[in-house]
């Protein structure tokens, strides 16, 4: 049974401690060669890393059976995947992000074939050009992202472009 674990869930909205804003990191070479596959293929090069994957493939591959934004199922699955909390073990984003986010790129050559799929489908949706807000708890990062800096977020983050919705028992 798949369920949410609150303790686990506070590492989606924190990790952003992690990002390297003071250095950039070499360039993401090589995913874009790979061929799109299924959401099973894409996954069976880091298959190990997880804890009975197979079953959160298989609730995101039903719950897109409809895809909108004119993504694939597969396409529709995989941001599906990188947004579910697994119950045992760490989750995908987790593991995708620490990937991400190291100096050592050759960290990322397993995912390849993943992150084809999932950039293939984040490129799909529409862009947004405006102020996005990410929730932080307890903490004033003001001092690491001056206004007028451009920087890079390595990792996939979830924000928004309404700072109500920070307001959450989720966030606060």
């Amino acid at each position: 049974m798949i369920k949410t674990n609150p303790s686990r869930d506070k590492t989606r909205f924190t990790d952003v401690y992690d990002e390297p804003v003071d250095r950039l990191l070499s360039p993401i070479k090589g995913y874009h060669e790979k061929p799109l596959v299924s959401l099973a293929e894409a996954i069976a090069p880091v298959l190990s890393f997880f804890n009975e994957i197979e079953d959160y493939i298989f609730v995101a591959m039903h719950n897109c059976q409809n895809p909108t934004e004119g993504l694939t199922q597969y396409e529709s699955a995989a941001i599906h995947l990188y947004t579910m909390q697994f119950d045992s073990g760490p989750s995908l984003y987790q593991l995708l992000n620490e990937s991400l986010r190291a100096e050592n790129r050759g960290k990322l050559i397993p995912w390849f074939t993943f992150l084809k799929l999932f950039f293939t489908a984040l490129y799909k949706l529409p862009s947004y050009n405006g102020i996005v807000w990410r929730g932080i708890r307890d903490v004033n990062l003001s001092s690491k992202y001056k206004a007028g800096t451009k920087f890079v977020w390595w990792g996939v983050s979830s924000c928004t472009t309404h700072i109500e919705v920070l307001e959450s028992e989720q966030f606060l």
